[in-house]
């Protein structure tokens, strides 16, 4: 399995009800954003009954990158 290009191995992984605190973003903006296509990749090791965790790295530079609105406009 390959690496993602912003993982470590002191990385960790986080719940969706960790996100918050570190994001400034709601628990339901990341369950909605998994349903519609935005917010950071995350993994689901076990198919749709799995618990979602995501990689603080892939977390944080999600952060650092050019978002894009849910609503289709580029934030600025």
């Amino acid at each position: 399995m390959k690496r993602h290009p912003n993982r470590t191995r002191e990385d960790k992984l986080l719940t969706t009800q960790q996100l918050p605190e570190i994001t400034g973003y709601s628990e339901s903006f990341f369950e909605k954003g998994r349903v519609y296509g935005y917010g950071p990749a995350y993994v689901q090791p076990m198919g749709k009954g799995g618990r979602v965790n995501y990689w603080l790295s892939i977390v944080l530079a999600w952060l650092g990158a050019p978002q894009k609105d849910p609503e289709g406009s580029e934030d600025e």
